[in-house]
């Protein structure tokens, strides 16, 4: 789950830049895979920061989170409170320095999360156990007391910065269907029905690689094969199924960089649990639109042909409002959506909706409540709704 995307919002800067600045602004080779792959200081980052990353070629964000969240009418497997600390943080370091062709980087990400009482840290028991859906109250919360590694890949840029291969143990979340405002459940959106598409279900923590590609400047391409074999603490040279995803990207920039459309079809094979094995193919889009310097506007939707593995079909909606009166850092988001599974018909169908308000209290910490809404969770009609409230206090640096 990638925190930063500055595609759009880079190309918006460099769209309405003056025409007199036309040759300092004009898009450059690479910009859109450096958006994509990169970070850049955030404001409000110390001097030093910005030194270092420039002196010894390292690039960083880290999040540090409480978070406490009670269930209503949730299933009985569930606990009803989950009371803990969590942990991302995500490491670009510059192995090989070229000026003309971006080099070669190495990329690691850390995520955790640990229950902070009896209950909580009881992994069979934390809030999210129990629904067995692609919609996890929390899409970061892995366990009471666990440390993962999603990420540890090699970055290598060619071709003028225009190509870049991307191998190791991959997270494919952090470079597809990368929605800037439904992508990052610290600062945004914590359901995992808003975070990615539930239809492509992208794996991390498995072997796999990606090529990415500009093709102009106002679009690119990716494909990626990566293993769906392995979890978290596993062996990623393991053996067991012999499960895989082949998934694409196209991308592209329209109404003066103000909107991002995102194409993705994919190709999946799955070996079953009785030896036999079974595949799917769909596609998946998204696109999200700024209209003005207050609102901005996200849609997601996806199929699959045949009902394996992941949701046979969901879209879902939301919205993005900033420059709230007296409280310009502030954030507010609402989104819904409806989640089709890949089981019998007679199961139901999944609505979800979640709201949050994010308070700046400045740079580096905020305080964000959430509350949720899930109706027919795990696709149970049995148990027909269930109601989520929560806060995190985020530090951000």
């Amino acid at each position: 789950m990638m925190k930063k995307n500055i595609i759009a919002l880079a190309m918006a800067g460099l769209m309405a830049t003056p025409v007199i600045a036309e040759d300092a602004s004009k898009p450059q080779a690479g910009d859109l895979l450096q958006g994509i792959n990169m970070f850049t200081p955030e404001e409000g980052d110390p001097a030093y920061k910005v030194t270092a990353n420039e002196k010894y070629g390292t690039q960083w964000y880290a999040d540090l989170a409480y978070g406490y969240w009670h269930s209503h009418n949730a299933s009985d497997e569930v606990h009803r409170n989950a009371n803990l600390a969590l942990f991302h943080a995500v490491l670009n370091q510059q192995l090989i320095k070229d000026n003309v062709n971006g080099g070669t980087w190495l990329r690691v990400e850390f995520s955790g999360s640990w229950g902070l009482d009896h209950e909580s840290a009881r992994t069979d028991k934390l809030l999210t156990d129990g629904f067995n859906s692609a919609t996890y109250p929390h899409v970061d919360i892995y366990g009471g007391h666990d440390l993962v590694i999603p990420e540890l890949s090699v970055m290598q840029y060619l071709a003028g910065k225009r190509v870049c291969v991307v191998a190791g143990m991959v997270n494919l979340t952090n470079y597809f269907d990368v929605v800037s405002i439904a992508n990052d459940s610290f600062s945004g959106f914590t359901n995992d029905a808003f975070v990615n598409s539930s239809v492509l279900y992208l794996p991390d923590a498995n072997l796999g690689a990606i090529v990415q590609a500009e093709i102009n400047d106002k679009s690119y391409a990716m494909v990626a094969l990566s293993r769906e074999t392995t979890t978290y603490g596993d062996n990623p040279f393991s053996g067991g199924a012999d499960n895989y995803l082949l998934v694409g990207e196209y991308g592209r920039f329209l109404a003066d960089g103000n909107a991002t459309l995102r194409i993705n079809p994919f190709y999946r094979h799955i070996d079953d649990m009785d030896g036999s094995t079974s595949t799917n193919a769909g596609l998946a889009a998204s696109i999200e639109y700024t209209l003005n310097d207050n609102v901005t506007v996200f849609a997601r939707s996806g199929f699959g042909l045949k009902d394996e593995y992941g949701n046979a079909f969901d879209f879902s909606c939301g919205a993005h409002f900033n420059n709230i009166p007296y409280r310009e850092d502030d954030v507010l988001g609402v989104a819904c959506g409806v989640f089709k599974p890949c089981a019998p018909a007679e199961q139901n169908r999944e609505l979800v909706a979640e709201a949050y308000y994010s308070f700046q209290v400045n740079d580096y910490f905020k305080i964000i409540p959430h509350v949720q809404y899930i109706a027919n969770p795990a696709y149970d009609s049995e148990n027909s709704d269930a109601v989520f409230v929560g806060v995190q206090g985020v530090i951000s640096f």
